[in-house]
């Protein structure tokens, strides 16, 4: 077996096995996603993030949220899908003065831009309260 017929059987062999998760994994995200929107205010322009962006995680192919603080997330909606943005471990986020600006920043990862068309504070606390009251409750 030469080189490229081993790396076309991996690349195929992890295709099907990708195939074979997003059915869970999907609806995961969007309940997450729709969690997320729940407990999202109106649109701000802007968002200070003095200490950095803490940690973020993708619910759809335009929409992530970030974390500033521990209890501080804010979701964001991309002016269109991201291609890519779903494998990656760590992303960029353009500021100023430590001010994200959904007109001017943007999300940035492998050479890609992705512009922000939207941010939206989310009561997180509530959020929370919200989901251990339902684990209680059953």
């Amino acid at each position: 077996m030469n080189l490229k017929t081993i790396s076309t059987a991996a690349v195929l062999a992890l295709s099907l096995a990708a195939c074979a998760m997003p059915g869970a994994y999907r609806e995961r995200r969007d309940a997450d996603l729709e969690r997320f929107e729940k407990h999202a205010g109106q649109p701000v322009d802007r968002i200070n993030a003095f200490m950095g962006v803490d940690r973020w995680r993708l619910l759809s192919t335009d929409k992530l949220v970030i974390w500033t603080s521990v209890n501080r997330a804010y979701l964001m909606t991309l002016r269109g899908p991201c291609s890519g943005l779903e494998f990656q471990q760590a992303i960029g986020i353009s500021s100023t003065n430590k001010v994200i600006d959904r007109r001017f920043d943007k999300i940035h990862f492998e050479n890609q831009l992705c512009y922000i068309g939207e941010i939206r504070p989310v009561d997180y606390k509530a959020m929370k309260q919200e989901r251990r009251a339902e684990k209680e409750a059953s």
